[in-house]
This record gives structure tokens, C-alpha cells and sequence, in this order.
């Protein structure tokens, strides 16, 4: 059964699209088919899928508030996975996808302004209560984190969003070279280097994300094995 899942951010440059990256890779390595919308005018998602080169990764770019909506609902139902990787600030098409997506997985940072970038995020996935028939779980996974044991700025950053009642996975996605790597390859950590920490810990990030996606409400604005649940606005 297909899942869609928003990653967004009201701050740029915090790691979205690595993320995703990160994700759609694992994902493939399970079977998986996976669905991406490239939300950045950048284009630098559909560049990745390109060189890639795998039936099972599809791109579709140019999405804005105009057809974001549409396109989810009419292309995810043919995937396992459809990750839409929004623009680094908030916009109508931050919404419109909000409310086709089953989850919305919020990348940060540790500085101050990252968090508290991620708490403004997370309001605005509140606030849609009002406005979309349905609300998609919201969590955050906290990005580009050292090889280390915890330290205090780790323990700052998850009080400050426990503080603000934001919810963290507990996975991190740890800075590593093989990330930088797949950026140029198209090949995720578990592909170019089976084993190797990078590689254990996108894995186990991976498992987080599809438990996460399990528990959460199915969106019935999309449709779900081909049965279309309701596409009434």
C-alpha cells in the first residue's frame, strides 16, 4: 500500500533532500518502489534520480501549489513510497502537500535556529487542523549529527523540541562521507559500502521512518492498492 510523506522545513539548507536521498535508497534495497516530487526549482532531486539511473526511483519536477495535490494522487498509487521534498520555506504548496501526505518528517539541525526553525515548522503542520480534512503525523529526524557519543548541544537540541512538545525520532542521520558520496552516485551508503556504519545507521533510520509511516493515519484523500477512499475537496 502506497504512503506519502512530506519533508519540510520553514529554513533552508537543513538537509531535506539528503534525507530523502538517504531514504529512497534503503527503501529500493528492500524492494521497494519510490515516488519523488521535487518541490525545489533547483531541480537537484531529479538531477540525482538521473544519474542514478534505476526503473525503480521516478522523479516529477516543476511541482508547485498549482499540482501538487494532483500529482500525488494520481502517480503515488502506483508506488510504495512517494517522499515529497518541499521547498526550504513555507508556502500554499507546504500546505497542499500537507494535506495529501499521510506523515510530514521535519529535518533539523542542532543550532538554536534550526530547532526553533523546526518548532515554527511543526505549529504550521498544527495549525492545518483548521484548514485540511486531514492532519498527517508530524516528526522530526535531526540531521548531520557527529560519530560520537551524545553531547551537550545533542541534549540541547532535543530538550528544546521536548520543551515545545515536538516529536523526534530517535534515530539521527550521522554526518558521513558515503552521504556526500551518494550525492554524486546515486548510490546510497548500503550500495556503495554494505556494512559500513553509514550504511547501518540510514538502515536503522529507515526502519524508524517505516514504523513511524505504519502508525500513522492513512490519508484518505489518496488512494490506497487502487481503491480510491475520497478525492472529494
Amino acid at each position: 500500500m502506497t504512503a506519502v510523506a512530506s519533508f519540510a522545513s520553514t529554513k533552508g539548507g537543513v538537509g531535506k533532500t539528503s534525507l530523502v536521498m538517504a531514504l529512497a535508497t534503503d527503501l529500493r534495497r528492500r524492494g521497494r518502489t519510490v515516488l519523488l516530487l521535487d518541490c525545489d526549482p533547483n531541480r537537484h532531486l531529479t538531477e540525482w534520480v538521473r544519474r542514478r539511473d534505476d526503473s525503480g526511483i521516478a522523479a516529477i519536477d516543476e511541482i508547485t501549489e498549482a499540482n501538487v495535490r494532483q500529482t500525488v494522487q494520481q502517480h503515488a498509487p502506483g508506488y510504495d513510497h512517494t517522499l515529497i521534498d518541499l521547498a526550504g520555506f513555507g508556502n500554499l504548496t507546504m500546505l497542499y502537500a500537507f494535506s495529501v501526505s499521510d506523515v510530514v518528517i521535519i529535518p533539523t539541525q542542532q543550532s538554536y535556529m534550526d530547532v526553533k526553525e523546526t518548532v515554527r515548522t511543526f505549529k504550521v503542520v498544527g495549525d492545518s487542523v483548521g484548514v485540511l480534512r486531514h492532519t498527517p503525523a508530524c516528526g522530526v529526524v535531526v540531521v548531520r549529527t557527529q560519530a560520537a557519543i551524545q553531547s551537550r548541544v545533542d541534549r540541547h537540541a532535543r530538550d528544546l523540541l521536548a520543551e515545545h512538545g515536538v516529536p523526534a525520532l530517535k534515530t539521527e542521520l550521522i554526518e558521513r562521507s558515503l552521504l556526500k558520496e551518494m550525492t554524486y552516485t546515486g548510490r546510497g551508503p548500503g550500495e556503495a559500502d554494505p556494512g559500513s556504519n553509514a550504511d547501518q545507521n540510514v538502515r536503522a533510520l529507515t526502519e524508524e521512518f517505516i514504523g513511524f509511516v505504519a502508525a500513522a493515519p492513512v490519508n484518505p484523500l489518496v488512494a490506497r492498492g487502487g481503491v480510491l477512499q475520497d478525492l472529494a475537496s
